[in-house]
């Protein structure tokens, strides 16, 4: 299992991830997005939206304004997009999506 908080800050220092729902949406949208990170409190319409992306989304265990500290940001982010994961370990999150795909 890997530290989510440390590998999003990795990500962010060393790839290349867009921050907020809109952002995230047009990520996707585009086929730039590897991988979508929502937040438990992420409004009902854009999760649904997010999901509708042809891109693995990953709810984040905590509220907007968790995985905004997690970022290293001061503010509350709803949803995120990694479009390069750098030279972190972010994409193992992929393993638990689709572990719980096939549940």
């Amino acid at each position: 299992m890997i530290n989510i908080d440390r590998a999003l800050r990795s990500s962010i220092r060393t790839g290349k991830v867009v921050l907020g729902s809109n952002l995230a949406l047009e990520a996707g949208a585009k086929g730039q997005a590897k991988l979508i990170i929502s937040a438990v409190d992420c409004p009902e319409e854009v999760a649904a939206e997010l999901k509708r992306a042809e891109v693995p989304v990953y709810s984040y265990s905590g509220r907007g304004k968790d995985l905004g500290s997690a970022c290293g940001k001061p503010f509350s982010v709803a949803a995120l997009a990694v479009i390069e994961p750098g030279e972190s370990e972010i994409m193992a999150l992929l393993r638990e999506i689709r572990g719980n795909e096939d549940e």
